[in-house]
C-alpha cells in the first residue's frame, strides 16, 4: 500500500513543475508535450539503450509476475518520472543554461541519477549501488536525448514504463 501512494505521491512534483513552467511562458512544445513521430535515430537510441538493458535484467532473481507492480506501480512510475524529469527538469536546464542542450542533458541525468539513489544505497552492495547509478545516468541521457531530437517524452516514457514492468518481475537483493 505504502508504495501504491509513494507512487502517486511522485505525480506532484511533474504537475506542479509542469503547471509553473507554463504559467512562466513555457510551450508545451518546449515541455516536451507535444505529439511527434519517432525519428529513425530516436528508434535507435531506444532500442539499443533497451538490448544493453537486458542483461541487467537476467542478472536478477525471478520473482513472477505481480499485476499490481506492473500495471500500477510501472505505469504510474513511468509516468510520473518522466513528468518531472524530462516534462520539467530538462526543459528547465536548457532555459536556465541558454540552450546548451547537451550540459542541460548532463545535468539532468545526473540528477535522474541521484534521485535513484535511495532505492539501492541502504541494503544494495557497493555494486549494485554503481551499477544503479550508471544505469539511470544513462537512461537520464538517452531519454533525455529522445525528447529533445524528436520535440517529445512519449516515446521515453513508454519505453520507461516497459523497463518498470520487465523489472518488476526480478529482485536483485
Amino acid at each position: 500500500m505504502n508504495e501504491i501512494v509513494g507512487t502517486f505521491l511522485e505525480f506532484i512534483p511533474g504537475i506542479i513543475g509542469i503547471t509553473i513552467l507554463l504559467f512562466n511562458g513555457y510551450t508545451p512544445r518546449e515541455l516536451f508535450l507535444t505529439k511527434a513521430r519517432l525519428s529513425l535515430k530516436g528508434a535507435l537510441l531506444l532500442c539499443v539503450f533497451f538490448v544493453v538493458l537486458i542483461p541487467i535484467l537476467v542478472t536478477g532473481e525471478w520473482i513472477g509476475f505481480n499485476p499490481l507492480d506492473m500495471f500500477l506501480i510501472a505505469i504510474l512510475g513511468g509516468i510520473s518520472q518522466e513528468f518531472y524529469f524530462r516534462n520539467t527538469l530538462l526543459p528547465y536546464c536548457m532555459r536556465v543554461l541558454k540552450g546548451r542542450r547537451f550540459l542541460a542533458l548532463i545535468i539532468h541525468a545526473i540528477l535522474f541519477s541521484l534521485w535513484h539513489l535511495p532505492l539501492v544505497l541502504i541494503e544494495a552492495p557497493i555494486a549494485g549501488v554503481i551499477g544503479v547509478m550508471i544505469v539511470t545516468f544513462i537512461g537520464g541521457l538517452v531519454w533525455g536525448g529522445q525528447a529533445q531530437r524528436d520535440g517529445t517524452v512519449y516515446w521515453a516514457m513508454g519505453q520507461h514504463i516497459l523497463y518498470l514492468m520487465l523489472m518488476s518481475m526480478f529482485t536483485w537483493g
